[in-house]
């Protein structure tokens, strides 16, 4: 499996201003300071445990080097726990295949038999 925008997109053009900024979250950022890293190396982290291939995306070279640095540290049991604790299914999907026609967003994929993102894993 592979993590599609691991760091949930902070930047993207769509979000909502309702929209959860995932690596501004309070536990995420608790753990990261814990292990002295940043809340993205905590995400990219927790995937990596789990088996997941991460690919983020980013322009800026600091935030790449950073992304790399993820191999020499770990999280124990419980902080996989807590994060696995903030899965919101389906509903805390920030990229979800949606176009937007007259002004009205339709998710034209949702419920299609070939939708994966309603699977839990």
């Amino acid at each position: 499996m592979t993590a599609y925008s691991p760091l949930g997109s902070p930047d993207r053009p769509w979000a909502k201003p309702d929209d959860v900024i995932l690596l501004k979250n309070p536990l995420l950022e608790t753990i990261a300071t814990k292990h002295n890293r940043s809340p993205a190396q905590v995400v990219l982290r927790f995937n990596i445990q789990r088996g997941v291939i991460v690919i983020p995306k980013s322009a800026t070279p600091s935030r790449i080097a950073e992304n790399k640095k993820v191999f020499d540290f770990a999280l124990t049991n419980e902080e996989m726990e807590s994060i696995e604790s903030l899965q919101r299914g389906n509903t805390g999907r920030v990229c979800r295949p949606a176009s937007v026609v007259n002004g009205e967003t339709i998710e034209w994929a949702y419920g299609r038999y070939d939708y994966p993102y309603g699977e839990e894993f």
